[in-house]
């Protein structure tokens, strides 16, 4: 609120004076250009460079007496205010200045004065334009015309450049062109500069940049946009203060959580390592069931350092410290092998029978991918299998040529289950976030879904290059056998 005590200590001037001042300008710098042409056309008058507008009228009698008197048309004797035409009586020019449409039209205007033959100059007007006419002693005419317009007292200058007035007014046009213009921009410069603080307030702001004070101008309506744009940045400086602060807030939360579970998971892992060792160290007449206790003991210890390594992501992520991960070239044996050993423990879990298939194409076949999130969005799948699954589950990994160049193939991971399948919304919106239906894949493990697991399995897959896509199967006799679920990533 600086900015603003500070607007309302300093005299401000209304946005309306400054418009008005530069409307003066104009008023100003266009009475002075047309004062300056009036001034150059009179002086141009008084030095004899231009006759007046009235001079061919008032003037045209005396000019054909004296042509009449010297007996010849001379074109030096003439005026330049005027344009001559010498005319045989037979209506034949003889010598003229004017031009063909301009001798005919003297011609029809005097006929009837040349009729008559008077000896004595006659004048008349006619159209706008002033004819004299007197015969000559030879029975020729001389036939004069001039307009009411100033003309120059060269000859050159007259045919050569515009009519003194025509010019006049063209060059006061363009000096007023010329001066609106200048005046234009100096006022566009002047609000420009005026309006900088605007500028830049707006622009700070635009970056985040809200530790710092709006500036002020000394026009008032410009103050009044400008002492807005600082109540604009307070508000925002605090709400963006009380955001990083819940931010904040928020990851040492997720962090604090995150190193709380590492206390029971650590409790959890011990337990299973040391039931995994001495139930493989027991003598036992079911060495089965002992294989099975140690099977599982190991699972759950395998799964504390898996959580564990999520724990440790989180925290990192908390953070902002988590790193991509890089996608390297894998071979595709292995990465189902590692695929194969974190489905493997899931399926046991829940007592379902799991089928592994690999095709002998992958012994030669790479993939470029980040392994660790390829695994991680293929076991989300295998899991979503698993626990919609009646009885069994199979996941198989085939190499697939592309369409429609063969030579681009793709490693195809296919999870299917013998449960009941996708519905028809779930075939449309299953790969979306946070979509759950549960109107035909029901059961007791539903309820653990968050609609998560297929939207990241989907995007590592477009991640990397490949899709993913849901469907169900049909047995041979049309009923329906459970849903599939295919990855595809391309091969190196």
């Amino acid at each position: 609120m600086a900015a603003l005590d500070r607007g309302r200590r300093t005299w401000c001037i209304p946005l309306s004076f400054v418009i008005a001042r530069y409307f003066f300008y104009v008023l100003a710098a266009l009475l002075g250009v047309w004062l300056a042409t009036f001034t150059a056309f009179s002086m141009a008058l008084n030095a004899g460079i231009a006759y007046p507008a009235n001079y061919g009228a008032a003037y045209a009698s005396e000019t054909v007496a004296a042509v009449q008197a010297a007996g010849t048309v001379s074109e030096e004797e003439i005026p330049s205010a005027y344009r001559y035409a010498h005319v045989s009586s037979s209506d034949e020019p003889l010598a003229t200045d004017l031009s063909d449409e301009g001798v005919r039209r003297a011609l029809e205007a005097t006929a009837e004065q040349r009729a008559e033959g008077a000896g004595e100059p006659q004048v008349f007007g006619l159209g706008g334009t002033t004819y004299a006419v007197g015969e000559l002693p030879d029975g020729s005419f001389c036939i004069l015309t001039s307009t009411y317009l100033p003309e120059y007292t060269s000859r050159e200058l007259r045919d050569s450049l515009p009519n003194p007035q025509n010019l006049m007014i063209a060059l006061g046009g363009a000096g007023s062109v010329l001066a609106v213009a200048l005046i234009a921009r100096r006022a566009s410069s002047v609000l420009v500069r005026k309006m900088q603080p605007l500028t830049e307030a707006a622009e700070r702001i635009g970056r985040e940049e809200l530790d710092f004070n709006v500036g002020e101008s000394n026009v008032r309506q410009i103050n009044d946009v400008l002492a807005a744009m600082e109540r604009m940045r307070g508000s925002l400086a605090d709400s963006l203060e009380a955001r990083w602060r819940a931010e904040r807030a928020q990851r040492d939360q997720v962090a604090a959580l995150a190193h709380d579970l590492k206390t029971p998971l650590t409790v959890v892992r011990a337990n299973a390592e040391y039931a995994a060792d001495e139930a493989r160290e027991l003598d036992a007449d079911d060495a089965g069931a002992l294989a099975d206790i140690a099977a599982a003991a190991q699972d759950a210890a395998d799964g504390c350092k898996q959580v564990d390594r999520y724990v440790q992501l989180l925290i990192e992520a908390s953070r902002g410290e988590a790193p991509d991960g890089a996608k390297r070239q894998v071979a595709a044996t292995v990465l189902a092998e590692s695929i194969t050993q974190a489905v493997t423990p899931l399926a046991r879990a829940a007592g379902i029978s799991l089928d592994v298939e690999q095709d002998g194409a992958l012994a030669d076949a790479r993939t470029i991918v980040d392994a660790e999130a390829v695994e991680r969005a293929v076991a989300n799948v295998a899991a979503n299998a698993i626990d919609h699954a009646r009885e069994q589950a199979c996941v198989a990994f085939t190499i697939e040529a592309g369409s429609p160049d063969p030579a681009s193939r793709s490693l195809v991971i296919t999870v299917d289950d013998d449960g009941p399948g996708f519905s028809p919304a779930a075939l449309e919106h299953g790969c979306e976030r946070f979509f759950r239906d549960e109107a035909s894949r029901t059961g007791a493990a539903s309820g653990a879904h968050y609609g998560i697991g297929l939207f990241t399995a989907a995007e590592t897959a477009c991640d990397h290059g490949g899709s993913l896509e849901l469907s169900n199967r049909v047995s041979a006799d049309g009923s329906p056998a459970g849903a599939r679920v295919v990855v595809r990533l391309p091969l190196a």
